[in-house]
């Protein structure tokens, strides 16, 4: 494995990532990052966030139906929800059913490192005007 150093740049961009709890897209961490680093341009700020990922200090969540990737910092599993109507992207806690989870190819399958849920529907601000689909118990 590569040796890297810890830079600048990806300190202040981690330290934004953890202190933000509305999942940023790359563009508005850049406009962040330039409040304490002015000179820091958008294509550092992607390689950074890439390698963040690659390392597991972030994650990077990819909308459903399209539009810019949002990157999370939090350390504690859970799944998102994204609101079709306002794009919203919001925290959900995991199902408990998920830690106890068997694969029928267990056999196939030797670790499993990440659990990647994402909800999708309206948020309650949104579903009244959008007809309204099932709740979640």
């Amino acid at each position: 494995m590569k040796k890297t150093r810890n830079t600048r740049q990806r300190g202040v961009i981690l330290d934004l990532l953890r202190g933000s709890h509305d999942h940023p897209t790359a563009e508005a961490i850049y406009r962040n990052a330039r409040r304490v680093l002015p000179n820091i341009s958008l294509g550092t700020v992607y390689r950074n966030l890439n390698f963040l990922r690659d390392q597991g200090a972030v994650r990077e969540i990819r909308p459903s139906e399209g539009g810019s990737s949002r990157f999370d910092a939090a350390d504690t599993p859970h799944a998102h929800f994204h609101c079709l109507h306002c794009s919203a992207l919001l925290d959900i806690p995991l199902p408990p059913t998920l830690e106890s989870v068997r694969f029928e190819e267990e056999e196939t399958i030797s670790a499993v490192s990440l659990v990647d849920l994402h909800v999708v529907g309206s948020c309650s601000g949104c579903a009244p005007a959008a007809g309204a689909g099932h709740s979640v118990q």
